[in-house]
């Protein structure tokens, strides 16, 4: 029997038990790809992360990032919850960046610490792809609101930095609050428009991000939530790293803010009770060309040992 160490970890979080949950695997190069999963389905996390090697390959850390039903090439809480264990875990000293390895690509992190001690983690997300818009009055039926609840000037869009997401702006925060989505309808909605997994080249069905410029907190600029159909049920997410990038991509694209230059705050999981703040840095660059950052905090929760037979 074998035993392997993992940590888990909230992201986006600025104190514990807040933001996204994640588990994180060290020394996983042996598993197979069905253990992998066999282990996230376990954990029951909206995603857990395997870090092959402690010993980088072409100055990136080789990653695998699975939710409870599939491999994804990309994730974003993943993605800053694994550097921080492998600044914290792996390389044990203060680094200013590190690299992900992961399907979509390398991923970069910058790192940046309080007298000694990891504070921050911000990741550059790969340059976004924009599909077509979908009809407002079918997020409506699909919602049960009247259209007018989406905002009237910009689009409801699937975009993806590596993990698609149907981007869909609402007005008021009212709106967000009672968001409900019914598994079937959910389910037809994705298979009429080609969002659902067994529709896709990518075998990912596309999860619904919706945000709206009303907020509980006046420090935070946007809100947001995610909602996607996963084991035939509709889960939340409680902060969603690739998707900020997304709605980064598309804030910018649309200049939502009227503005080519974004910092800001996004809150995401109020609605589920874990309090997420998730930093966006971004700037257009040109034709669909754009720098997408994204950042948060992460806390520290448990560490353990993991027996594989």
């Amino acid at each position: 029997m074998q035993t392997f160490p993992f940590y888990i970890v909230d992201v986006f979080a600025s104190a514990p038990y807040k933001g996204n949950q994640l588990a994180v695997f060290l020394q996983a190069g042996n598993l197979t790809t069905a253990q992998m999963q066999g282990i996230a389905r376990e954990i029951g996390f909206a995603e857990s992360s395997f870090i092959l090697s402690d010993v980088p390959k072409a100055q990136g850390f080789d990653t695998r990032i699975f939710t409870v039903e599939y491999e994804v090439p990309f994730a974003g809480h993943p993605t800053l919850g694994t550097a921080y264990v492998i600044q914290r875990f792996i390389l044990q000293q203060p680094v200013p960046d590190l690299r992900l390895n992961v399907k979509v690509g390398q991923i970069p992190v910058s790192l940046s610490y309080q007298d000694t001690q990891l504070d921050f983690l911000m990741m550059r997300q790969i340059n976004p792809t924009f599909g077509e818009p979908i009809s407002k009055e079918s997020i409506a039926d699909l919602l049960g609101l009247p259209v007018e609840t989406l905002h009237p000037n910009f689009p409801v869009q699937e975009v993806s930095t590596g993990l698609p997401f149907l981007i869909i702006p609402l007005q008021k925060l009212e709106d967000m609050k009672q968001l409900q989505l019914q598994p079937q309808k959910l389910h037809a909605f994705l298979q009429q428009h080609g969002l659902y997994k067994s529709q896709r080249a990518d075998g990912l069905s596309v999860a619904l991000y919706f945000f709206c410029p009303e907020t509980y907190s006046a420090d935070h600029q946007l809100n947001a939530r995610m909602l996607a159909l996963e084991n035939g049920q509709v889960i939340e997410d409680a902060a969603t790293g690739s998707a900020n990038g997304c709605l980064l991509g598309y804030l910018l694209k649309h200049r939502y803010l009227s503005q080519d230059n974004l910092e800001l705050l996004v809150e995401q999981g109020y609605e589920i009770g874990r309090n997420a703040t998730i930093k966006l840095q971004g700037r257009a660059l040109g034709e669909d060309q754009f720098e997408l950052n994204v950042g948060g905090q992460v806390q520290l929760i448990a560490k353990g040992e993991w027996y594989v037979k």
